[in-house]
């Protein structure tokens, strides 16, 4: 056994002498590394790929796999192989450090930087504060929750009213990443305050439309997004990583269509029934997609200079998807503007070589089926069983469809990056 484990001790020593590190600071960069991708928002499968890859130029056997909230590293081989375990606490998306992450991942790959090295940079990273201050992210998602009313189509005061609204959804997900045990209701908390108000608010001005309001002000969190990435995962045959992670989205569909079903029962009485107020003006639809860039660089916490990328993803995805809507209907739609997305986001990393992540996230944010999911949850509360199943059913192909136009995406135009 002395042997055995001293043949390991040698052979993770050469491959962190091939960089220039320690053995400790290899098994250490091989399971820090993970858990920062995964708290960033990699999906499993890329995740696996760069860390193997990674391991590989160390010249260290290694095996990774990734969970949602787990991320199991393997480092050696037969019985001196040794598993750790590195717990991971789900995080939103932070575009800007796992551009920082993917920079270290390439200085190991040219070999530029020892481990210890590339070790400390990953620990700058995952401590280095949030770039932007809680206001900014409340302000964010009263401006995605007025741009998401108008691509519902809603009027100037569902807008007004998504907006307002949306604000106070944001300023409970400002106080959720502070507390942990307040995270755990956010999401029914949220959306019963969302249709809660929206429903008072129909005595105002009875034009209002609760409906377009209610979804439009929680769109921020309706985990549509999620719900992609686990397709992705299952299609991949990430299978675990896949379920789990579809698990937890409609858990969040659930905790917000329970939080809406009580807050509409409570003030159906209050609520103001009026004629609908006028759509608003073609041109108001060109103003949200290109103010809407804006709430999602800070939403997901990419870096300012990221705008002008962001903006042509966000219009590529939503012209695109709704060119193909009208052609042949939703999942087609879908399909296209994932294919068109896919295509940029590769492009922009093979030219700039730079994670796909922060082109496609902003991009597929348009195509998404997170209010389909949202109206499915609605329609069960509502007793509308067969409303439900079907929107429930449209939800998964337009998901599948945006999954499906990814992997095509990825077929004409390798990204030739691992993030």
């Amino acid at each position: 056994m002395l042997r055995v484990v001293e043949c390991y001790s040698r052979s993770v020593s050469h491959g962190a002498a091939e960089i220039g590190g320690s053995q400790d600071a290899v098994e250490q960069l091989l399971t820090e590394m993970p858990q920062a991708l995964s708290t960033y928002g990699t999906p499993s499968h890329r995740l696996e790929e760069a860390m193997g890859l990674c391991a590989a130029k160390m010249g260290v056997q290694a095996e990774f796999f990734s969970m949602p909230t787990a991320v199991l590293c393997s480092i050696g081989s037969g019985e001196a192989m040794r598993t750790h375990i590195v717990r991971v606490m789900p995080g939103d998306v932070n575009l800007e450090k796992l551009d920082r992450v993917d920079d270290v991942l390439g200085k190991v790959f040219r070999r530029r930087v020892t481990a210890a090295e590339a070790l400390a940079e990953v620990r700058e990273i995952r401590a280095a504060p949030v770039r932007y201050a809680g206001w900014m992210t409340v302000v964010s998602c009263g401006i995605a929750a007025a741009c998401a009313a108008r691509f519902f189509g809603g009027a100037w005061v569902d807008a007004a009213a998504a907006s307002a609204i949306g604000l106070i959804v944001g300023v409970f997900a400002m106080i959720a990443s502070r507390r942990r045990q307040v995270s755990r209701v956010t999401d029914f908390a949220s959306g019963f305050v969302a249709a809660a108000l929206a429903n008072l608010l129909t005595r105002v001005d009875g034009g209002l439309t609760p409906s377009v309001v209610t979804i439009a002000s929680v769109i921020v969190l309706v985990p549509g997004l999620t719900l992609t990435v686990a397709i992705n995962e299952l299609a991949t045959r990430n299978l675990v990583a896949g379920t789990s992670r579809l698990m937890g989205a409609l858990m969040i569909f659930l905790s917000i269509g329970f939080g809406v079903g009580i807050g509409q029962a409570l003030t159906a009485g209050l609520a103001a029934a009026g004629e609908a107020d006028v759509p608003m003006p073609a041109w108001s639809q060109a103003l949200a997609i290109a103010v809407v860039p804006f709430a999602l660089t800070v939403l997901f916490r990419a870096r300012p200079r990221d705008i002008v990328v962001i903006v042509p993803a966000a219009a590529i995805g939503y012209y695109v998807s709704r060119l193909g809507a009208t052609w042949a209907g939703p999942e087609i739609g879908a399909f296209v503007g994932a294919i068109a997305v896919g295509l940029y986001a590769n492009g922009y990393s093979r030219v700039s070589r730079r994670p796909t992540a922060i082109t496609m996230v902003p991009g597929l944010m348009m195509l998404v089926p997170g209010s389909i999911g949202f109206r499915s949850v609605s329609s069960f509360l509502a007793d509308d069983v067969l409303a439900g199943v079907e929107t429930a059913f449209l939800m998964v192909m337009v998901a599948t469809a945006i999954v499906t136009g990814l992997l095509l995406a990825n077929v004409l135009l390798a990204s030739k990056q691992s993030l």
